[in-house]
Order: C-alpha cells, then sequence, then structure tokens
C-alpha cells in the first residue's frame, strides 16, 4: 500500500492526451508516461516497471524514445543543486534545461564553455545524446 501511495502520483497530466515531440510531428505510443521529482521517486518507478525508457525534452525527430510500455520524464528532475565558487562547478539535476541553467549561472558570473544551442533541451539529454551547439 505504501509503494502504490508513492507511485501513483507520479503519472504525468499528460496521460489524457497524446504525447508529441517538441515540434508536434510524432505522436509517441504509450500514455503511461511518470514524472518523479526526486531521485526516491525515479528509483521506485525503475524498481516496480518491466520495460522503461528515458524521456528528455522531447527534441527528436524519430522514434527512438519511444515505447508501447512505459517512458519516464525527467522535467520534473530540473533542480540546481549547488554551485560550488571554489571549485568552479554546478551539481544540477538531470532534467534542468539548458535556458535555465544559463540563466542560473550568468546571475552568478558563470557561464558553459559549449551548450545545445536551444534553451529547452535538458543537460542530461544533451549528454546522453552528443547534442552540441558548436
Amino acid at each position: 500500500m505504501i509503494a502504490g501511495t508513492l507511485f501513483s502520483p507520479l503519472l504525468s497530466s499528460q496521460e489524457k492526451k497524446p504525447l508529441t515531440n517538441w515540434a508536434g510531428n510524432l505522436t509517441y505510443g504509450t500514455t503511461n508516461v511518470f514524472t518523479p521529482d526526486s531521485v526516491t521517486q525515479i528509483q521506485e518507478v525503475v524498481r516496480r516497471l518491466a520495460k522503461l525508457r528515458a524521456l528528455g525534452s522531447r527534441h527528436s525527430f524519430n522514434s527512438i524514445a519511444d515505447s508501447n510500455k512505459s517512458l519516464v520524464s525527467t522535467s520534473g528532475l530540473n533542480k540546481i543543486l549547488v554551485l560550488d565558487k571554489t571549485a568552479n562547478t554546478v551539481t544540477i539535476e538531470a532534467g534542468i534545461k539548458y535556458g535555465e541553467l544559463c540563466k542560473y549561472l550568468h546571475e552568478n558570473g558563470y557561464a558553459l564553455h559549449n551548450l545545445a544551442s536551444l534553451p529547452h533541451i535538458s543537460v542530461a539529454g544533451a549528454c546522453a545524446t552528443a547534442t552540441h551547439g558548436s
């Protein structure tokens, strides 16, 4: 019962309508989308589902991230955790978008050497797909 209580709030509000990519020209094959907002929640999703694919900011123009089973979105994992000004490092969650991260870094006197060319791309998605703006 506790696991069910933990698990049920992770269902996305998108489950009622078809999920599409950023451009709207690709419709995903599942309505079973989970949007955890903590590491504990994402661990629970991974533990409970036999088949699962990760979904970033949906800038894909092909069905590589599609699933007829379940998708887990990183959009709820979008926080800046630590800016270490001594080490000049920033620790972030997977779903933060470049536009959000760059604004925060700029406000604190920092910038990225290289980044995706569009602000809505998630940092983990860019790393996973070798996206670059160079």
